[in-house]
């Protein structure tokens, strides 16, 4: 089976090192009270407001925030809902703690949400009826769940001036200027992925073939073309690109097909069920390359399903793994499991993107503390300058969050490499952190953002 070597350990200890000369030199873990005041921030973090359909520089009426979503909640892709199983019992917290203090008020949270199937057209009705016809029936809406979701509203609630926060999705669209009120989450930008694999193959196989299995999408388009760049001026060559329909789980076609080029890497950029679904066929075909699984599969349920197919498999993450005993004593995964257990019993705490949700959500309320004005555009404006929001969440020692650069919105570009040990049962770290801080724009083919 693939495992990690020590090879492989030494080089990306180099890699980290290069990638943070190159990234930010402030990755202290402040909690962002260091923002500045100066004219030059607000230049570049201004947000238009001419063309809103209602002033969104209004402050809240009453003490409630209300927010909003659409998620899958039935169907083949009904696991996503644990996300929100995360966030809402954060926001749970909050309340009962006697809610979040924005100047000199102070907020509750209330939430409501819709199931669209991961269709993006129900995505788009069921926003509509949530946010209502002028924007109005909600303050924003919160952790959309898919690429082609998010693009379905984003028009709508770029015209209401509406926020669009925390898309789950790690789609480098979202650092398009056009979009000011969307922005994503924590999730690693999948073209990042692309530059992560990469850097594995260039230690373990400088030569390799790789076969990629992505999703027929703006999700799959972003893994292949992040991939191709990412590998140019390098030997490594893709050989063989099959697509699946999105909601699809049985890819045993499209793998027979990838398996049959004997390439040396598999960049599996399924999701959900789809993923180890590739894993397994690849393992009843006898292939056994280098293998990446997309961010979004690393969750317990996922790998399970794949059992042993899954061992040493790649990925990337900046969230603590709950199954990693490392994590047992740590304070920060003891409230987790205390809190999520009171508010939501049905949630699987060791599934990862439970605790994925939950530290959006962490983060969401660390950024409201900085804000003196409790309307949507104080509130937008200061998600756009984070600077240095660290140690909240399960985020991984290290890790802090920036939006503030010009021209860079991202959240998730402070990675780790980890690898799955299936005797184990969940992912281990692999090297150090590689901080990518303010590179996604130049990784990333301009079509990506601007689609």
């Amino acid at each position: 089976m693939r495992r990690r070597s020590t090879r492989l350990l030494a080089a990306l200890l180099v890699l980290t090192l290069v990638a943070a000369a190159c990234g930010r030199d402030d990755d202290s873990g402040d909690t962002g009270d260091d923002r500045g005041d100066g004219e030059g921030q607000e230049e570049a973090t201004a947000i238009p407001t001419e063309n809103c359909a209602t002033d969104p520089s209004e402050e809240i009426e009453g003490d409630v925030i209300r927010l909003v979503s659409s998620y899958p909640q039935s169907g083949l892709t009904a696991a996503f809902s644990e996300i929100a199983r995360g966030w809402r019992s954060y926001f749970q917290m909050v309340n009962d703690e006697g809610g979040v203090q924005i100047g000199e008020r102070t907020f509750t949270f209330e939430f409501e949400a819709k199931d669209d199937e991961y269709n993006p057209a129900r995505t788009a009705s069921n926003i509509d009826e949530l946010v209502g016809p002028d924007g109005t029936d909600a303050f924003a809406v919160f952790s959309v769940v898919g690429t082609a979701n998010n693009i379905a509203i984003r028009d709508t609630l770029n015209d209401l001036c509406v926020p669009d926060l925390f898309a789950a999705t790690g789609s480098p669209a979202w650092g398009n200027p056009d979009y000011p009120w969307l922005i994503g989450s924590t999730l690693a930008p999948y073209t990042l992925e692309g530059q992560m694999f990469a850097r594995v193959l260039a230690e373990e196989k400088p030569d390799a073939t790789v076969a990629m299995l992505v999703q027929d999408d703006d999700f799959g388009d972003a893994y292949e073309e992040g991939f191709r760049q990412a590998i140019e001026g390098t030997d490594i060559e893709i050989v063989e690109v099959a697509r699946y329909p999105a909601g699809e789980g049985d890819v045993g076609t499209q793998v027979t097909t990838l398996a049959a080029t004997k390439a040396d890497a598999f960049f599996n950029g399924g999701t959900l069920l789809a993923c180890p679904d590739a894993l397994t066929q690849a393992a009843r075909r006898n292939w056994e390359p280098n293998t990446w699984v997309s961010g979004t599969c690393i969750s317990k349920t996922l790998m399970g399903i794949a059992g042993e197919a899954a061992d040493g498999v790649f990925s990337a993450s900046n969230i603590k793994d709950p199954l990693d005993p490392q994590w047992d004593d740590d304070e920060a995964m003891q409230l987790y499991e205390e809190t999520v257990s009171k508010y939501e019993p049905e949630a699987d705490l060791d599934n990862g993107i439970v605790a994925y949700g939950w530290t959006q959500a962490a983060i969401f309320v660390e950024a409201l503390k900085s804000v003196d004005t409790p309307s949507r555009l104080a509130v937008m404006e200061a998600i756009r300058n984070i600077d240095g929001i660290g140690d909240v969440g399960l985020l991984l020692p290290g890790v802090t969050i920036h939006t503030a650069a010009p021209d860079d919105e991202f959240m998730g570009e402070q990675l780790q490499l980890v690898q799955y040990d299936f005797a184990a049962g969940h992912f281990t770290l692999v090297g150090d952190l590689v901080d990518m801080e303010g590179q996604t724009p130049e990784l990333t083919p301009e079509d990506l953002i601007r689609g």
